[in-house]
């Protein structure tokens, strides 16, 4: 029987009892983006609080620490790759085949990784092929994008309760200073600690949920496209199709092309 060369799979992380640091190893190398949930993270690539849209990077045998920050813990999207399959990409690319960074922010590269995960999720025709993409990008990654900023545990928590609040209501209106007034911040002190736990301003941050939530809804529905949109917080539809081409390479239309039927 034929070795898998790559597996996706989605994984529940439960917070361990009394909030404890939890240390775990790496049995394979693998990369996945988190659905939902916060969790501080530290690996030897760097550290981070991980947040919804962040990519976590692992390579076989590494050890690595977490803590959750919310009590449903977190839920990944993971793409597990074989240690030769992974070699292979590397050889053709002209890379190490080990991953430099250890968790990146949500953002354009985040969005990007996000995309092919979530299309080798299905079943496209080039999975193949998608899979050997990811892996190159992932390679390429460098650690540099995890420097980890100063925040206190207080600021960081309430950063938190946000990212929490944003999860479930990414589509309605919100502005920098409600959100601030959520946390009883001001709105130019909460932008910048927004900015330093999740690496995003909370404008891109909204951006770039409401993207991955049409993304998905893309792919799982038939329902047209403008209501995509609309549904998801877009009110511009010019704008939502050229914000989705410059996350995903590809308009709506075409993304939804490939899958088997």
């Amino acid at each position: 029987m034929p070795v898998a060369r790559f597996a996706v799979t989605e994984e529940v992380c439960l917070p361990s009892r009394r909030g404890r640091l939890q240390e775990r190893q790496y049995a394979a190398p693998a990369l996945g983006v988190v659905l939902s949930g916060c969790v501080d993270y530290r690996a030897p690539g760097g550290s981070a609080t991980a947040v919804p849209g962040a990519v976590i990077f692992a390579n076989a045998g590494e050890h690595f620490t977490c803590r959750h920050r919310t009590t449903r813990g977190n839920r990944r999207r993971v793409v597990t790759f074989h240690p030769d399959f992974l070699r292979e990409v590397a050889t053709v690319r002209g890379e190490i085949a080990h991953f430099r960074a250890a968790v990146i922010p949500p953002g354009k590269i985040s969005c990007a990784l996000f995309g092919q995960i979530r299309r080798l999720t299905l079943g496209f025709m080039d999975a193949e092929e998608l899979a050997f993409e990811l892996a190159a990008s992932a390679l390429q990654i460098d650690r540099c994008a995890n420097a980890r900023v100063r925040v206190s545990a207080r600021d960081r928590q309430r950063v938190v309760s946000v990212v929490r609040h944003l999860e479930e209501a990414f589509a309605e209106p919100c502005s920098l200073t409600s959100l601030a007034q959520r946390v009883q911040l001001s709105p130019y002190y909460f932008l910048r600690m927004f900015k330093r736990v999740t690496g995003q301003s909370p404008a891109q941050y909204v951006l770039n949920l409401r993207l991955r939530a049409t993304a998905d809804e893309l792919l799982g529905t038939q329902a047209q496209v403008a209501q995509i949109a609309f549904r998801a917080g877009f009110n511009d539809l010019s704008h939502f199709n050229s914000s989705f081409r410059a996350a995903f390479g590809m308009n709506p239309a075409r993304w939804r092309q490939g899958v088997r039927p």
